[in-house]
């Protein structure tokens, strides 16, 4: 009987924390950090700071496609890093460093880029509606590729 109610709570525990959603970002976060490859990975709300991961280092690691939306990626070091498709609403990319960095269609938009380093990166047909730029600046509404400033 003791088995039994001890199980009983532990499936509760697991379903009321939600630990199950979360074991998925996890795999794919431990992915990330150990091989540097996670094309089209489910990093949505992931925390990747320069403050939560080792070294703060993804230089060149393959995130294309992947959903990153939310993310925490500021302050981490993503130079030469493929997020070509990859999906960066309203991730925290502050004090990023992009430089390199293949954001070919990315969806950048209502990201934070403040103080970023984006010297050489790749941003044809990046969408930056609303993202705030490396100045702090807005991007209008429909910027592609290009952040045109709100007047």
């Amino acid at each position: 009987m003791k088995q039994i109610t001890v199980a009983v709570l532990a499936i509760l525990c697991v379903l009321l924390s939600g630990g199950v959603m979360h074991a998925l970002e996890h795999t794919d976060v431990d992915k990330l950090m150990q091989v540097h490859q996670c094309a089209r990975c489910d990093l949505s709300g992931a925390n990747l700071s320069g403050e939560s991961i080792v070294n703060s280092d993804l230089d060149g690691a393959n995130l294309s496609e992947a959903n990153l939306t939310g993310a925490d990626l500021s302050g981490t070091d993503m130079c030469g890093a493929n997020l070509n498709g990859a999906n960066l609403s309203g991730a925290n990319l502050k004090g990023t460093d992009l430089s390199g960095t293949d954001l070919t269609g990315a969806d950048l938009s209502g990201a934070d880029l403040t103080g970023a380093s984006l010297s050489g990166a790749n941003l044809d047909g990046a969408k930056l509606d609303n993202a705030s730029w490396t100045d702090g600046q807005r991007c209008k509404a429909g910027s592609v590729e290009k952040c045109e400033h709100e007047q």
